[in-house]
């Protein structure tokens, strides 16, 4: 791998760890919700039992000069993706195609 590939696979692996991050944060907002069923609450902590073991084991590679500023960043943009609303999550998410052939 070239160093380009290797930073892009760095960059996709921190968005990986956001993603799992803030799955843990809105498992636990289900919690006591109509919606967490008996089907349901097996399916979301065998998932966040699963989760929780690849972020640990993974935040313990993370040098420790970096993991502090790290943690933070994951933790900022895990807090980004809570703290949006569905509409504004949908507004960044959605791109219209530009049809450049109509013009």
């Amino acid at each position: 791998m070239e160093k380009p590939e290797i930073l892009q696979a760095q960059y996709s692996f921190i968005k990986l760890l956001v993603c799992m991050q803030a799955s843990l944060e809105l498992f636990d907002e289900i919690e006591g919700t109509k919606f967490y069923r008996h089907d349901l609450k097996r399916v979301i902590n065998n998932s966040k039992d699963k989760i929780e073991k690849a972020l640990n084991s993974t935040y313990s590679f993370i040098d420790d000069n970096e993991k502090e500023e790290t943690l933070r960043s994951i933790d900022r943009a895990v807090h980004q993706i809570l703290d949006s609303t569905l509409e504004e999550l949908f507004a960044k998410g959605y791109e219209p195609e530009i049809d450049n052939e109509r013009d």
